[in-house]
């Protein structure tokens, strides 16, 4: 069975290309190029293309095959595998976001703590939750630039790149395994979803996270209820889940 470390890989792959991320737009067959405008997004996409060549070629390196998910919100955005019977494969999960000044802290979501991770596993994942032995996310912080709207709209040719305004500078990286970055709070605008570590850049490179261990991480999550009033009755904090996971031995 082949096995990898994913994060020094990824790290490697990533220092090969460009750190400078200048993707400036879209280009169709006539060479018309459409500026990427700032909708978040799409910006997203465009990382998650950026990554995808990255991971195609760890793949063929170590002779694995890669999935990709064809259905929108489905974990993970690759699975890395030796072949389908694998019970090993590796999730990586793409996440963007962005800050408006250096000195910001930014935090993601980390999906559903109500679907794959609980049952039968199934649930809106590419592949069995059982069947997945590392789950990594691969995190891109840009900062936002101010831009007239007006400029979004216009089309150039490829040799008028130099004239097309980014919507983003300054992007950092990170690659860190998904327990090593959660909170344990749900994910801000959405009660169902695992909610990041609060940070800055380094503090998702290393891995900020109040679980012990991944066991303890899914733990908590498929045991946190759904809304306040249940988890009132039960824990809303990794100190009183550890108090009401004593009382149940």
């Amino acid at each position: 069975m082949v096995t990898v470390d994913f994060k020094s890989v990824f790290e490697k792959k990533l220092a090969e290309r460009s750190r400078d991320f200048k993707i400036c737009g879209l280009i169709s067959t006539e060479g018309n190029i459409y500026p990427l405008g700032s909708d978040t997004k799409v910006l997203g996409a465009v990382f998650e293309v950026f990554t995808r060549p990255m991971i195609l070629e760890i793949a063929q390196e170590n002779s694995f095959e890669v999935v990709e998910a064809t259905v929108q919100n489905y974990y993970p955005d690759f699975t890395l595998m030796n072949d389908r019977e694998d019970s090993r494969k590796i999730a990586v999960d793409v996440k963007t976001t962005y800050i408006e000044n250096d000195s910001d802290s930014f935090s993601f979501t980390l999906g559903g703590y109500t679907s794959f991770i609980r049952g039968t596993g199934t649930k809106n994942i590419v592949f069995p939750f059982n069947e997945y032995a590392e789950h990594w996310i691969i995190g891109y912080v840009y900062k936002r630039l101010a831009r007239k709207k007006a400029a979004d709209h216009g089309v150039f040719t490829t040799d008028q790149l130099d004239v097309i305004a980014l919507p983003y500078e300054d992007v950092q990286v990170f690659v860190q395994k998904k327990w090593k970055i959660s909170s344990d709070r749900a994910g801000s605008g959405n009660i169902t979803n695992i909610g990041s570590t609060n940070g800055r850049i380094n503090d998702f490179r290393t891995g900020n996270t109040p679980f012990e261990s991944e066991e303890e991480f899914l733990e908590y999550w498929r045991n946190y209820e759904r809304t306040a009033a249940l988890r009132k009755e039960k824990f809303s904090e990794i100190s009183e889940f550890r108090e009401w996971k004593k009382s149940q031995e």
